[in-house]
């Protein structure tokens, strides 16, 4: 092999390998990565079988693209296992709220489907779930995830931080 193929060559890689790396910065922030973390939980007792839980969720959108809900799913690890909660609608929320002054005050709006994270931004909102799971055992569970899917796929899991 010829020192000129040679060096050709290898000038040849060195182009296309600094190509690649500009197109891989270029697409540094397009890709949506959510995450968050649950701030703070109230429970509710709605009957000796049911009750209700209130968390105060904190979204991050680190991409440079618009993050829409799809899909917002909460369940929480009892002791007897996972339990799958029913995301209770905004309007239902407003009523728990007026009607359960036990729960207190209505910080932040609720999360809901088609909700906008703009680009580099973290928003607050509250989602609300009921289980069918007695107060006691809700009160006493080892975690709660709440799953807050992006219209493209996304998903971020939110866990409680226990002290």
């Amino acid at each position: 092999m010829s020192k000129t193929f040679a060096l050709t060559f290898l000038s040849g890689l060195l182009v296309i390998g600094g190509a690649i790396w500009v197109v891989f910065l270029k697409q540094e922030g397009k890709h949506i990565e959510p995450k968050g973390s649950i701030l703070k939980v109230r429970t509710l007792k709605l009957d000796d079988e049911h009750s209700v839980a209130v968390a105060e969720v904190r979204i991050i959108n680190d991409s440079d693209v618009g993050l829409v809900t799809r899909n917002i799913e909460a369940s929480v690890i009892a002791k007897n296992g996972e339990a799958q909660g029913n995301i209770v609608a905004e309007m239902d929320v407003k009523r728990l709220f007026q009607n359960y002054p036990v729960l207190g005050e209505q910080f932040n709006p609720v999360l809901k489907g088609r909700d906008k994270i703009p680009p580099r931004s973290t928003i607050d909102r509250e989602i609300c779930a009921t289980f069918a799971l007695p107060i006691e055992e809700l009160d006493h569970r080892k975690d709660l995830i709440v799953r807050v899917q992006d219209v493209t796929g996304p998903t971020a899991e939110l866990h409680e931080k226990h002290q």
